[in-house]
């Protein structure tokens, strides 16, 4: 819920693991660097949580590249059939609510303590500890925020003057009598984007201020470490947010600066970096939410050996060329480790987030999120390049990764549009084929204003086969207990209102 009182216990609770002993226990924890520099790590674990069982999983499960099995639990059949309702508090939408306003408040809390550690901080290198952990603060809020407005929240373009219901903006902790509001989606992306400028600026005064050791804490011009923010890292956000908002002009501006710094993935290496992404992070690698020694929430939800939740619908397959690297990615072969139910043979599978069986260390039994990748970069910037009428450079990015991806060299990829619109087709196919189940597909439909349109088999309800466009289902409802507690929440078109108590 967004009262203060609220947010702070989930903060308390999550972050120390201890039993909640008051804003004290708090301050005390967040006031040594050391303290201070494991909460910034502990902002990333909750940004897992929000993607791991989350964000994640309900872009895909919404979309159209799925095919519910009956072991689906009620949670993923509702969200599937688009029947989730305000009163659903157990399943969705609860938990992306609550793991969005954590994470903010995980940020909050860290950019409010972060001033006065810094003043006692003995030394640079202390200092530099906590500039790096203000600036993953201010990332993390970033994303929290545009998650949260994506899921609860129209596209931006969905009215000419973006003036539709987004989500609080919470750029404080909240006191306990608070009762927060929602802000249009104008104001929600303005902030994000001021939160991702203040990352920057932070990492920037990083690589001047501590030189050498500066440079690998900010990440200003190469990738050192993908399981942590960085400068890279904002620019490529910069670069959806715009692509979102249809600035065509900065989402390639923002595209092009990570592209010289991040190489994509050599197709040698392009299955192992999302099963064996422990060791094999990727090259392309911008931002990773690392699963390590964690349970694999949406690696079981597709894995075959666990009687998985979902599975590839056949018509994706059909997308790919048969030499087409990606497309291993849909089938699971069973190792010689496993049951003899299973091992030698194959079965239609998400395999992005399932780790080989051959893997001995247990902790590495884990999927790793991407966040941010280059390729993505290459689609964004690719996809403004065409609606900026630059068709060369829309097709060599495309030609870029269909290269990498069929095992020829660039130059020798033929495409033969030529047109806005059919480059255009041709990107938003390439981002099915590159980034389906990473979390874009719904959020790619609703932004083209498309109609969801899914395949016959894939176990839908008829009601659910199509979802036309404009459409309020196309949003979550806020809950109940939300909307009871707060009576300055609104609750979204299309769904039932509840009258606080």
């Amino acid at each position: 819920m967004l009262s203060g009182c609220n947010l702070w216990t989930e903060m308390e609770t999550e972050l120390l693991r201890v039993k909640p002993i008051g804003k004290s226990t708090v301050a005390s924890f967040l006031g040594t660097v050391e303290g201070y520099k494991a909460a910034g790590e502990g902002m990333h674990y909750r940004l897992y949580q929000l993607y791991d069982k989350n964000y994640v999983r309900y872009a895909e499960i919404m979309g159209d590249l799925l095919k519910i099995t009956v072991d689906a639990n009620e949670g993923d059949y509702l969200a599937f059939n688009y029947q989730l309702e305000a009163e659903h508090v157990a399943t969705y939408p609860r938990n992306i609510w609550i793991e969005g306003w954590s994470a903010i408040t995980e940020t909050n809390n860290l950019l409010y303590y972060g001033p006065e550690v810094k003043k006692n901080c003995a030394n640079d290198a202390e200092r530099a500890v906590v500039d790096r952990a203000m600036a993953y603060a201010h990332f993390g809020r970033a994303l929290a925020h545009l998650t949260l407005c994506n899921c609860y929240g129209q596209p931006y373009n969905f009215t000419a003057t973006h003036d539709h219901l987004g989500v609080p903006i919470v750029n404080f902790i909240p006191k306990y009598t608070d009762a927060l509001s929602r802000k249009n989606v104008s104001e929600v992306y303005g902030k994000v984007i001021e939160d991702i400028e203040a990352a920057m600026e932070i990492f920037r005064k990083m690589a001047s201020d501590y030189g050498a050791d500066g440079e690998n804490y900010a990440q200003i011009n190469s990738i050192k470490d993908c399981f942590h923010i960085s400068y890279i890292a904002c620019e490529a956000l910069l670069a959806r947010v715009y692509l979102y908002m249809e600035d065509w002009d900065k989402a390639a501006e923002y595209a092009d600066k990570v592209m010289k710094k991040v190489e994509l993935s050599p197709r040698e290496e392009y299955v192992k970096m999302f099963r064996e992404s422990q060791d094999n992070p990727g090259k392309e690698a911008i931002f990773r939410l690392s699963g390590f020694d964690k349970t694999p929430s949406t690696g079981n939800l597709y894995d075959p050996t666990r009687t998985p939740s979902f599975v590839p619908v056949p018509a994706l397959s059909n997308r790919f060329d048969s030499s087409d690297i990606r497309k291993e990615l849909l089938t699971y072969v069973g190792e010689p480790t496993e049951l003899d139910i299973y091992a030698g043979k194959s079965f239609p599978a998400v395999c992005k987030f399932l780790y080989r069986k051959s893997i001995t260390a247990e902790e590495k039994h884990c999927n790793d999120h991407f966040v941010l990748r280059c390729s993505e970069m290459y689609l964004i910037h690719a996809e403004a390049s065409a609606q900026n009428n630059d068709i060369t450079s829309a097709l060599n990015d495309l030609k870029a990764l269909i290269g990498r991806a069929t095992g020829v060299a660039a130059s020798a990829v033929t495409i033969s549009a030529s047109t806005k619109d059919q480059v255009l087709s041709l990107v938003a196919d390439e981002r099915v084929k590159e980034l389906c189940f990473e979390g874009h597909r719904l959020f790619d439909i609703t932004r083209r204003k498309e109609n969801l349109v899914r395949s016959n088999g894939c176990g839908a309800r008829s009601d659910a086969m199509t979802i036309n466009y404009p459409n309020n289902r196309f949003v979550l409802p806020i809950d109940r207990m939300e909307l009871q507690s707060n009576p300055n929440m609104q609750q979204n078109p299309g769904y039932q209102e509840y009258t606080a108590q």
